[in-house]
């Protein structure tokens, strides 16, 4: 199973992804099958991601940034997890394990990467529950209408680390109804991509454990965690979210900033 990240030409999720990789490969060996999806047209990224010896699947997305709200288009990358099982590079691959720039390897996946979700997998979002105002939404696809029931009320599962059945998604156009469902919504989306996974598949995302994708400032994470999941503020964040820089979020900080040279690390100091 290939361990999937996506982003686009923000400079700053490019070096979130390096820390990634190199973190994953340090626990699994430097042939543990990765691929980054990459919508951008910056060449310097492409180089990069070639130095990195990181493969790369450059795909144009259905839901280009025009169609998205206008505050959604600063991360254009992570509306990219939704077309993975349209992605050419992954068309022979039944599952995938997507995970968002920001995270660190820091325990074996293994057992994860044997998991095999009826649609999805994903953790509970680490912060609250998340409560929808809409009891039902409807959608059009192929000049037909449906309705999505809405599983009301939710828990929020994070998108951060997602695990997918790609085969599943590309049955019945279940993924051409999803992407319709998701242009005609964007508008209704709380938080962003997630909340269009969470609305759209609802129950039938499977719970997955919470140390495959545990935020640093859980105060279990060092003892539980698997993947840390620098989803408030990013490791280089001196002054935002100060209420989430607390409990593990120094100590995984200390470890993601070891996967950096010295010219990145000098590279922080700009963002």
């Amino acid at each position: 199973m290939k361990i999937v990240f996506c982003i686009d030409d923000n400079p700053r999720y490019l070096l979130l992804l390096k820390a990634a990789v190199r973190s994953l490969r340090a626990l699994h060996g430097s042939d543990v099958p990765c691929l980054c999806v990459y919508a951008g047209q910056d060449g310097s990224v492409v180089d990069a991601l070639e130095n990195e010896a990181v493969p790369l699947a450059r795909y144009t997305p259905r839901l280009l940034p025009e169609l998205l709200p206008q505050r959604a288009r600063r991360c254009v990358g992570c509306f990219l997890k939704l077309e993975l099982a349209l992605v050419p590079e992954l068309k022979d691959d039944d599952f995938a394990l997507y995970c968002d720039a920001d995270v660190l390897f820091y325990r074996a996946v293994t057992e994860l990467l044997n998991i095999r979700p009826g649609y999805m997998g994903m953790a509970r979002e680490a912060t609250a529950p998340f409560f929808h105002e809409h009891q039902r939404l409807g959608y059009q696809f192929r000049e037909r209408n449906y309705t999505v029931p809405m599983p009301f009320p939710i828990w929020t599962f994070s998108s951060g680390v997602a695990l997918f059945n790609l085969r599943r998604l590309r049955r019945r156009d279940l993924i051409d109804h999803f992407l319709a469902f998701s242009l005609q919504h964007a508008e209704n989306i709380g938080n962003f991509d997630q909340s269009l996974l969470n609305y759209f598949f609802g129950k039938r995302i499977m719970r997955l454990p919470d140390r495959w994708n545990r935020p640093p400032y859980q105060h279990d994470c060092q003892e539980t965690a698997h993947i840390v999941h620098f989803h408030g503020p990013k490791p280089w964040d001196k002054n935002a979210f100060p209420e989430l820089r607390i409990n593990c979020f120094e100590a995984m900080r200390a470890v993601w900033m070891g996967y950096l040279r010295e010219d990145e690390l000098e590279q922080l100091k700009h963002f």
